[in-house]
């Protein structure tokens, strides 16, 4: 991922700001470009949390939807990427609970899903993620692909700040130790087919 332009962060906060103004000033039509700037990366988001395309789309619709609903309650006290990672947050934890209620006998005989067509490095990445809870999986994805603040994952998850910064390392080092485990198979499996 490229870093970015020292101001363009800043930049994009202030325009997207400036919609959030027109929006709660009655134009409606100003939410496209809310929608346009965060879908791919909500997507994303969602879809290593759900593992699922359809409950992926809907979801992100919904989220888009609550955050409409809501956006009067927003204030600049936080970013408006960790509002909405809030908002998606509390939705997909009260999907997951949901499904776990109705579905927990289904869950086991419930057949793969298609997957998307995913890069290779992409595959090894959310292989890794379906050892993670779900928990885990927010935490990683919140600080390493969305690149919040520990401070700012805490408002997005309601817990402190510290209690993030100890589970994401934690969660790190277990990563890196699967990746380990991973590769060492990997070598053993080629030096047997060899």
């Amino acid at each position: 991922m490229q870093s970015p332009i020292p101001g363009e962060v800043e930049g994009k906060r202030y325009a997207i700001e400036a919609v959030i103004e027109q929006i709660k000033a009655g134009d409606k039509q100003a939410y496209r470009v809310i929608i346009i700037q965060f879908e791919r990366q909500m997507y994303t988001y969602c879809y290593y949390i759900l593992k699922n395309h359809a409950e992926t789309q809907d979801a992100v619709q919904e989220i888009f939807i609550r955050t409409y609903e809501n956006i009067v309650q927003y204030s600049r006290q936080v970013s408006f990427s960790a509002w909405l990672y809030k908002i998606a947050y509390h939705h997909l934890i009260h999907m997951k609970k949901k499904q776990s209620r109705q579905l927990k006998l289904a869950e086991h005989n419930k057949e793969k899903q298609p997957v998307l067509q995913i890069f290779q490095h992409e595959s090894v990445v959310y292989e890794l993620l379906t050892y993670l809870t779900t928990e885990e999986r927010h935490i990683l994805l919140l600080k390493a692909a969305a690149q919040f603040t520990f401070d700012e994952i805490s408002e997005i998850m309601d817990l402190t700040s510290v209690t993030v910064r100890i589970k994401y390392e934690r969660l790190r080092r277990r990563l890196m130790e699967l990746v380990s485990q991973t590769e060492e198979v990997t070598q053993a499996t080629l030096a047997e087919a060899n």
